[in-house]
């Protein structure tokens, strides 16, 4: 992701964290397992019981990003090996594991979902003329103002599935933790 469009995300994504999620509280770490320009939220169910939202940017040359989900009961940002490092299931016996990180999507459909900003959402990239144009696209400046527009409407739908999706599935395993 372009750092114009990379520093929109963040802050944007940050500021509508705090007002529309405000249980999830930015999780600041030094931890090996987290890449450059990721962002965690995180809530604690009880120490050291931590359920995570981890804003991904495209790590690749193209403007998208991506939102995990999990949790660590070991009191720490999860440290697996590979990042999702797993899917939901119908029975959640991914709840009895000690950490656990998915991809948002798989809990409403089994696609890899991103969203695109700038003009990677409005681009078939399938279609030769479109890369041709994404590829014009990537050497324009981008004004810090036309950032945040891009930005905007992908991360408020973003954060339309967290409470939708992933704020259910997390309250489902603080059920269960509480049971057990």
């Amino acid at each position: 992701m372009r750092k114009e469009y990379g520093k929109a995300l963040r802050d944007t994504f940050d500021r509508e964290m705090k007002a529309r999620l405000p249980a999830f509280k930015p999780f600041k770490s030094k931890s090996i397992y987290l890449f450059p320009g990721e962002r965690v939220y995180h809530r604690i169910l009880r120490d050291p019981i931590h359920c995570f939202i981890i804003l991904v940017p495209s790590r690749k040359d193209t403007d998208e990003f991506t939102i995990e989900i999990g949790w660590s009961k070991l009191g720490r940002f999860p440290e697996l090996g590979m990042r999702p490092s797993g899917a939901p299931t119908p029975a959640r016996t991914e709840f009895e594991q000690a950490e656990f990180v998915c991809r948002l999507a798989r809990l409403w459909t089994r696609e890899d979902v991103w969203w695109p900003v700038g003009a990677a959402a409005k681009l078939d990239l399938m279609n030769p003329k479109d890369q041709v144009e994404a590829l014009m696209a990537r050497v324009k400046p981008i004004s810090p103002d036309e950032a945040n527009e891009a930005v905007q409407g992908p991360v408020e739908e973003s954060i339309d599935r967290i409470i939708a999706h992933a704020v259910p599935y997390l309250d489902e395993f603080a059920r269960f933790q509480e049971a057990a």
